[in-house]
């Protein structure tokens, strides 16, 4: 029947068969692309992603290394020699200007819109000026790393996804 209709159309099976194969190769030459532009995509998005995820964890990692020595650690005592003490006052200089780097460059490696990450940011904040004053920072620093686990883990999820 549909050989019927072919030939009813003025046309004979291979022309309808050289017809299609045409149509084919015409939507082919225009989906092709779109299906390497998402490919190539996912191919360059990828290990950005994971390069900002391996980034952002080192750089947490890194703050937490500084804030667990308590600044008691390093800032001199009054028998110290005044040597010692400058080389204690420049080390202690030295963490603080560090870890306020570290904050900065967190801010600016996340997301300010998202809320985990204000909270992270906030979080950051806080802990450099309780450093600063040589307040406790154990427990903040458990919600830190907790909290930088949860983003990081949230990354990894749309990096796959990706």
């Amino acid at each position: 029947m549909a050989l019927d209709k072919c030939i009813m159309w003025g046309m004979e099976a291979k022309d309808a068969i050289s017809i299609g194969a045409l149509g084919v190769a015409f939507l082919a030459l225009f989906i092709a692309p779109l299906v390497n532009a998402r490919i190539s995509k996912r191919q360059v998005i990828a290990p950005m992603r994971q390069a900002w995820i391996n980034a952002l964890r080192d750089k947490i990692a890194e703050f937490v290394s500084i804030v667990s020595i308590n600044r008691w650690h390093v800032c001199p005592s009054d028998s110290d020699s005044p040597e010692r003490k400058n080389e204690a006052n420049n080390e202690d200089k030295q963490r603080y200007e560090r870890l306020k780097l570290l904050t900065a460059s967190v801010q600016l490696h996340i997301n300010s819109s998202e809320p985990d990450h204000q909270q992270l940011i906030d979080l950051l904040i806080t802990i450099v000026s309780d450093y600063h004053d040589n307040e406790d920072v154990s427990k903040r620093l458990e919600n830190l790393i907790v909290l930088t686990q949860k983003i990081l883990s949230d990354e990894w999820k749309v990096t796959k996804k990706t």
